[in-house]
């Protein structure tokens, strides 16, 4: 799936970040993997006993394809066989990327630096003037 450099990491983790905030103890983790199957990021917090799990998988393409979906359902399988349990998965893709094949359940969060514009991804400068 797209490719994601160090630089485009602070912008991901700034979204995580307003999404999940560490005052409400959610903490997030670049790259965890169990037992070779490895998701962009994982968003956790436990409280009062209880505690809840968000896989992240970054997405930098213009389509999110059934294939790609059916890829990130059996990476979500695997760690589930192993014990690892989620409260479901988040994919971050540019913003205006088509999410037809994205079934519910399939949480999508859009990543204002990057936006699909005459069938194209290109770095959106206005996100940053906008907030």
């Amino acid at each position: 799936m797209g490719f994601v450099n160090d630089s485009m990491h602070t912008y991901i983790e700034r979204d995580l970040k307003k999404k999940y905030p560490a005052s409400e103890g959610w903490k997030i983790e670049r790259d965890p993997a169990w037992d070779g199957v490895k998701f962009d990021y994982q968003v956790s917090k436990r409280r009062f006993g209880v505690h809840a799990r968000y896989l992240v998988e970054v997405v930098i393409e213009k389509t999110i394809t059934a294939s790609m979906v059916g890829t990130i359902k059996g990476k979500i399988e695997a760690v589930n066989a192993q014990g690892v349990s989620s409260d479901g998965v988040v994919l971050i893709i540019p913003t205006g990327a088509d999410v037809s094949a994205v079934p519910d359940g399939m949480e999508t969060m859009f990543l204002k630096v990057l936006k699909v514009e005459d069938n194209d991804i290109l770095w959106w400068r206005k996100a940053h003037a906008a907030e």
